[in-house]
């Protein structure tokens, strides 16, 4: 008989065969993602949620996975299939294949190759429709111990979440998951956390039972690495990868010289060095109580840095080299001043750094300044400037002047501010505020130009601030104010004359005391 008639007779007979399973198959395609009511009433998904396509290589049928299969000749026949609870896919008139357990990819070879085989010039297509659902128990330290439903695409940690999540004290890497076939496999969560090591956290299999014990072992990592800390020992743990478990090496991280300190027999053990470029030190087996430590190269490719601030073309921060970059250099770099740059108002500011923390000055800088001392305040005034430290002529160093020039260092300040052309005239006058500046005046101008003293002025306190330098003045000897220069008028303190006569009375009441006992006791 030709081929062509045995494979019309073929296609006719599957498509009768098949009429049910393919009406049931497109009745179900007409509903995917609506809800049906399953045992109990619960409402059951009939296509779950995934987060991409099926693995074919990865993926283990099972009871109760839906097939869909398509076979092109002179016509197209489609059918469904699902995989009996004994584990077998049966394809009616062809053959029983066996398919649970097996992997998804071999289990679509197998059909095509069956089909291929009894009938020519066909084209198989079989595609996987519908996932089954399966139990799985979830024991030990969880919230809500008990069985979960999931699907095989499930993984561990997944079944962990649905079960309320860990308890406090429970292990997060010494997870067990125990086939039906006796097999184990191992969840390390903290590790498909902290590496992204999928097989960390692998999926779950029908019937499998997760337990959680109780984390008792563990090792620490510190110095250059990227998280250190305490970590849960696991069996086979070695000095690389706890360190990989604690983000890898940092930079800088002195890898010849890694210092591993272990117990034994409940005593504390002699170092032992750990050079992580051999591979068989590297490997070095952890045991419960170990600590590990990898030293860092002393300020490590650090970069010092100092910043520009006020009227240059790109303010921020720059590198420098300290010992050979200078402030006109990093001026430059800087774009130059602006044509709005006041250099005589410009500054180099370098913090003091100490060793010895100055307890005293913090306590003060927490006060106000009305607050202190006679003697606090001098003290606190003096401190605060010498942290700060201002050096430099602007104006000379940028002409070319090296003598004032001055070597940076790191952690120097640039500040060129903006040019003004006032005075500013504050405290105890008729109008404060920013007074014109006029070449050649002192201070006595000033006042005059904001209104004259207040009734309340202290005229002999009178200070003046240099706009260049920050530094206070007695008025008389400040000469000659530049701009930006400010005047600063006190106020007198007010006398409380009332306890003032109270003060003397008594004074003299006093006297008057000691005059009469003295002469009565001569008399």
């Amino acid at each position: 008989m030709p081929v062509r008639v045995l494979l019309a007779a073929f296609l006719t007979l599957a498509a009768a065969l098949f009429a049910a399973p393919a009406a049931a198959l497109d009745a179900t395609d007409a509903n995917a993602g609506v809800e049906t009511a399953g045992p109990g009433g619960r409402s059951v998904p009939l296509s779950p949620i995934l987060s991409g396509p099926v693995d074919d290589s990865t993926y283990i049928v099972g009871p109760g996975d839906r097939f869909s299969i398509t076979v092109w000749g002179q016509g197209v026949v489609s059918y469904s299939a699902l995989v009996t609870p004994e584990g077998e896919l049966v394809l009616p008139g062809i053959a029983i294949i066996p398919v649970a357990g097996e992997v998804l990819e071999d289990v679509k070879c197998e059909i095509s190759d069956r089909l291929g085989e009894l009938y020519h010039d066909v084209e198989v297509s079989v595609s996987l429709m519908g996932l089954r659902e399966m139990l799985v128990n979830v024991l030990g330290q969880v919230r809500n111990p008990g069985t979960y439903t999931g699907t095989p695409l499930d993984l561990a940690g997944e079944f962990l979440r649905k079960a309320g999540g860990l308890t406090p004290g429970a292990s997060t890497r010494n997870i067990a998951v125990t086939r039906r076939s006796g097999d184990e496999a191992r969840v390390d969560l903290t590790r498909y956390e902290n590496t992204g090591d999928v097989s960390a956290n692998p999926p779950v299999l029908d019937g499998d039972v997760i337990f959680v014990p109780y984390a008792v072992a563990f090792v620490g990592v510190y110095g250059a690495v990227g998280s250190p800390g305490i970590f849960e020992l696991i069996e086979g743990e070695t000095v690389a990868s706890l360190i990989e478990l604690a983000g890898g090496l940092a930079r800088g991280a002195v890898i010849d010289s890694v210092e591993v300190r272990g117990f034994t027999g409940g005593v504390q053990a002699s170092s032992v060095v750990v050079d992580m470029s051999a591979e068989a030190q590297a490997g070095r087996l952890l045991a419960d109580g170990d600590e590990v430590y990898v030293r860092e190269v002393t300020e490590w490719r650090r970069v010092a840095h100092v910043a520009v601030e006020g009227e240059v073309e790109w303010p921020g921060p720059y590198g420098i080299e300290e010992g050979v970059d200078r402030l006109s250099d990093v001026v430059r770099r800087a774009g130059g001043p602006t044509s709005e740059a006041w250099l005589r108002g410009a500054r180099l500011v370098r913090p003091r750094l100490r060793d010895d923390p100055d307890v005293e000055f913090e306590r003060l800088s927490k006060m106000l300044v009305s607050d202190m001392t006679g003697l606090e305040y001098p003290y606190f005034k003096s401190r605060q400037r010498d942290r700060m430290s201002v050096v430099s002529d602007f104006e000379k160093a940028l002409a070319g002047d090296e003598s004032e020039d001055a070597l940076l260092r790191d952690g120097d300040l640039i500040v060129i501010p903006r040019y003004v052309d006032t005075v500013e005239v504050l405290g105890q006058v008729a109008n404060p505020g920013k007074v014109a500046y006029l070449s050649g005046k002192r201070y006595e101008h000033y006042i005059r130009q904001a209104g004259g003293y207040a009734s309340r002025a202290r005229k002999s306190r009178i200070r003046v601030v240099s706009g260049a330098t920050g530094e206070w003045m007695h008025a008389g000897s400040a000469g000659v104010l530049e701009p930006g220069d400010l005047v600063w008028v006190p106020e007198r303190d007010e006398v409380d004359w009332w306890k003032l006569m109270r003060e003397t009375a008594a004074f003299i009441m006093s006297v008057v005391t000691v005059y009469v006992v003295i002469d009565q006791a001569t008399q």
